[in-house]
């Protein structure tokens, strides 16, 4: 199906190459054949090119929409959606980086009713009758949206048929043809095991591969490393592997040409571990040091090795003890490259928050900031769990009232600024957070502020010393915590971007005791956001960049706009997991109408603004569905 470059794309040197970060193609297909129906869109992009979740964009007379499809995990990609009866054009976002890529449409097709409901109810039955229950009532809007999302993930329990789905023949002549630099490459693999036995497998491997300079050698775990370091040359990419691990065929190929565009001394890629897949996010420097984030599918640069490798260091080594503590930068190759029936090893603890002092011994002040209006039963539980909670530390609150009238709030008010610590900020008027929470920032003498929903219960000692030690770090901007229901299930683990067609909380109604995903609920890591209902970040950092959005977000998603601010100056948002809380979320706002129609503008805003994030969350991997709230393959 042919595709004709619309914005941003251009032919060069027989290549497709894109000028921004947002190119465009127009599908060449009559759109207004495909018109109010349901239909599958196949479409294969290069496996040397950075996988990345394309955008489809249906032209519409009322406006045009926009949906994010499954990335190509394995070369081929597939999209099961309804389009709207008045689309007119269909445009398409295969890259989402400036320079050459490879992209084709194979297909585009109708999806009869039994079909998508076979499929949806082969993997989430419950979601398919809810969806028909919704029809029945007359709800063809729940319906439609409900049966997309049991259409858009697929359990993680399905992974094998989901990669066969998604995998094509390897074209090292056409899509996939590597760059003459990258098949320049020079690779030193480096196996334990016994090559009377396997030694026609592995050169089988490499006489299929397109790379010229590729080097084997055997060992024993208790080779001394050194002399194979020695033997090759400084910009060789090594790797350690046991004899029955397997490496993808594109593997060497996706880490050279990687190698050729972003230069460093470590790239890690996913992998499979016993047929199960661990999909990673980005480089996460403060993930890396509590869990096995790297993992075994790594190269690193041949004088890199030899420069922290310790002199007693063995093969053994080299296959399952990464150097994460002389890493300052890894890049993530985000492909399966490896699949092992090997375990990753356990990464030792290391502290997980430094203590800051002033230099007269006493911490720093912090400033906790609660926007608040009546509802004096959730606010007082607030500031006695603070109190509690917080006897040694050294802090201000900052309470602004939006316009209470109820009699006993007024009066809780007046008694709470008894401790000189309190004060209480008047701001009547419509409900505007992020003005409020501006304005309070605006007062506040911490070097370090907290913002807080007056419906929390803090239920961790320690919670603000961590929280702002984090916070105090030169290279992190937001800092949020774990947020619970009152039945303590999880309400908030960190915010995923792109989930739900805008930004969402993943994992959700987990039980508390759950480590979720990649074990993230057990331990501090980075992500793209956290919610504003606990937040801590630098009164400087967070006055350098404006603040909260007032203007263009002041209800909905300003926290999220927030930390991805941060985030494009350099300071990684994190979270915190050992900080616990409870979170009534939203109990003192009375309206009950679904977000889309409160703030419906602001929603639009902000993925016009962020559109390049919501497709590709660099802590969420693109195999993994943005349809589903807890982990399944897209």
């Amino acid at each position: 199906m042919k595709l004709t470059p619309l914005v941003d794309v251009v032919l060069l040197d027989g290549r497709t190459v894109s000028q921004s970060c947002l190119p465009w193609l127009r599908i060449e297909a009559p759109a207004r054949q495909w018109a109010g129906r349901w239909v599958r869109l196949v479409f294969e992009a290069s496996l040397l090119d950075p996988l990345t979740r394309p955008v489809l964009r249906i032209i519409r007379p009322g406006g045009d929409e926009d949906v994010i499809l499954p990335a190509p995990s394995f070369g081929r990609g597939s999209w099961i959606g309804f389009l709207p009866s008045d689309a007119t054009e269909l445009h398409l976002s295969p890259a989402d980086w400036i320079g050459p890529f490879g992209f084709r449409v194979v297909s585009l097709g109708r999806v009869g009713p039994l079909r998508r409901l076979g499929r949806g109810a082969r993997r989430h039955p419950k979601a398919v009758m809810s969806a028909l229950w919704a029809g029945m009532r007359g709800d063809r809007q729940v319906k439609q949206a409900r049966l997309k999302r049991a259409l858009g993930a697929t359990p993680l329990a399905m992974y094998e048929a989901w990669r066969l789905e998604r995998s094509r023949t390897i074209e090292w002549t056409g899509l996939d043809m590597p760059s003459q630099a990258a098949a320049d490459t020079g690779f030193h693999l480096v196996i334990i095991g016994d090559p009377s036995k396997h030694a026609a497998a592995w050169h089988g491997f490499l006489a299929s591969q397109p790379l010229k300079r590729i080097t084997l050698s055997w060992a024993s775990p208790r080779t001394p490393l050194a002399p194979l370091l020695d033997a090759g040359r400084d910009d060789d990419l090594v790797i350690g592997l046991r004899v029955d691990d397997r490496l993808n065929d594109f593997a060497l190929a996706a880490v050279a040409q990687r190698s050729i565009e972003d230069p460093a001394a470590l790239y890690y890629g996913d992998e499979e571990c016993n047929g199960s897949p661990r999909f990673k996010p980005d480089w996460s420097p403060v993930l890396a040091r509590h869990a096995a984030l790297v993992g075994q599918a790594w190269f690193a640069r041949n004088d890199w090795l030899r420069q922290v490798m310790p002199s007693s260091a063995t093969v053994e080594d080299l296959v399952s003890r990464p150097p994460i503590d002389a890493l300052v930068r890894a890049v993530h190759i985000r492909r399966i490259l490896l699949a092992t029936s090997h375990a990753s090893p356990a990464i030792p603890l290391t502290p997980l928050s430094p203590a800051v002092m002033t230099a007269s011994g006493r911490p720093p002040m912090s400033t906790v900031i609660i926007p608040t209006r009546d509802r004096v039963d959730l606010l007082s539980a607030c500031v006695g769990s603070l109190l509690e909670r917080s006897p040694q530390d050294h802090f201000e609150v900052v309470i602004i009232d939006n316009g209470s009238k109820e009699p006993s709030t007024l009066a809780y008010l007046d008694t709470v600024t008894r401790d000189s610590r309190f004060s209480v900020l008047r701001s009547p008027g419509s409900f505007n957070f992020a003005a409020i929470c501006n304005e309070a920032a605006g007062r506040a003498r911490g070097d370090t502020l907290v913002f807080l929903n007056n419906d929390t219960e803090i239920l961790s000692d320690g919670w603000l010393s961590r929280l702002t030690g984090w916070a105090r770090q030169p290279d992190i901007g937001a800092v949020g915590a774990k947020l619970l229901y009152k039945d303590d299930t999880l309400q908030h683990g960190g915010v995923v971007l792109g989930m739900g067609g805008r930004a969402a909380h993943f994992e959700r109604r987990l039980p508390r005791s759950d480590t979720g995903f990649f074990g993230r609920l057990s331990t501090p890591h980075e992500l793209s956001a956290v919610t504003a209902a606990c937040l801590a970040v630098s009164s400087e950092k967070f006055r350098r960049i404006g603040g909260f959005d007032q203007h263009n977000l002041p209800i909905d998603l300003n926290d999220i706009d927030l930390c991805l601010r941060l985030n494009e100056c350099g300071w990684r948002t994190l979270l915190d997991p050992c900080v616990v809380l409870h979170h009534h979320e939203s109990a003192s706002r009375s309206s009950k109408a679904p977000s889309e129609v409160l703030y419906g503008k602001e929603i639009g805003y902000f993925r016009s603004k962020w559109l390049h994030l919501l497709r590709n969350d660099p802590y969420f991997h693109p195999a993994l569905s943005l349809e589903w709230y807890r982990a399944a393959l897209g």
